[in-house]
């Protein structure tokens, strides 16, 4: 199947009760994991990647990284016959004009660092260049931090005010919301409770799909009560991240000998592929293709 604009099982998801799972990917092996999790599950999935990642696969520079992935993400959807996405994420003004020109079928402007009013304009602009290649938009109000290692400092934390989130839908025409409820990017543990009420008050002024950023520090609990009270779209990285790894640590810690990168790819793609179905899962994206 070529690639897909997820939007349509978002909104579906979100009628439902459910949640569509985005699943970052740093290597063509992960990338190829997300595929053959949703195929597995015969459920939409999306195969996500962060600004950091694509400075990673293009080898500093960004654009490339955005070439290599746009053929890896096409060549991976063609694999399968269950809907998947390409999505940027995080992405500047200029990576997501590029990502849109290179056939992602899903973007999402960090306007960290800008003003309100600064984040709706563009926001706008980038929004019609997204709907006229027919591929889903989303942006974000408030902030998720992103420590990167370290300590956390309790200023970075801002959660997204209810009325503005109204306000930046309504002049945006953005598809789909990031909000911030209190969750943090790279956490390893599943500590991180999420402020519900906020959430609650969210949903009754936006209408809009929402989506959760930060996923693998959150409890399961909070998870589940926010599916259900709106959240449509789930990014899952870090714990994806750990269980690549892990299988790598394994085959490596086993056999010092072992210098093909076959051998123990396959065992991180393998978990991967395990740790992908079971968050499609949790989120009730199962059989839902």
């Amino acid at each position: 199947m070529t690639l897909q604009n997820v939007l349509p099982w978002i909104i579906r998801a979100r009628k439902e009760g459910w949640a569509v799972g985005a699943f970052n990917a740093n290597t063509m092996e992960q990338a190829q994991a997300i595929a053959l999790a949703a195929q597995a599950e015969k459920a939409p999935a999306i195969i996500q990647i962060s600004h950091r990642a694509l400075t990673y696969i293009g080898s500093g520079n960004d654009i490339r990284g955005l070439q290599y992935i746009a053929a890896i993400g096409k060549a991976a959807a063609e694999s399968v016959t269950t809907p998947v996405s390409l999505h940027l994420d995080h992405g500047s003004e200029r990576d997501v004009l590029q990502a849109l020109a290179l056939g992602f079928t899903s973007v999402m402007f960090d306007g960290d660092g800008f003003s309100f009013d600064e984040n709706i304009a563009i926001t706008r602009r980038l929004c019609e260049a997204a709907h006229s290649v027919e591929a889903c938009m989303e942006a974000e109000v408030g902030e998720v931090p992103k420590p990167d290692g370290k300590e956390l400092d309790a200023a970075d934390i801002e959660l997204t005010d209810p009325d503005e989130a109204a306000q930046f839908v309504e002049l945006t025409g953005v598809d789909i919301l990031a909000i911030a409820l209190g969750s943090v990017h790279g956490m390893k543990s599943k500590e991180v409770r999420l402020d519900l009420k906020r959430l609650e008050a969210i949903r009754t002024k936006v209408s809009n799909p929402l989506v959760l950023h930060g996923s693998s520090g959150v409890s399961d609990e909070d998870i589940k009560q926010g599916v259900s009270l709106g959240l449509s779209k789930v990014n899952v990285a870090t714990q994806l991240a750990a269980a690549f790894t892990s299988g790598i640590r394994a085959v490596l810690s086993k056999d010092s000998e072992v210098v093909d990168p076959r051998k123990y790819m396959t065992v991180g793609r393998d978990n991967q592929v395990a740790a992908v179905r079971e968050r499609i899962r949790f989120l009730g994206a199962s059989g839902k293709a």
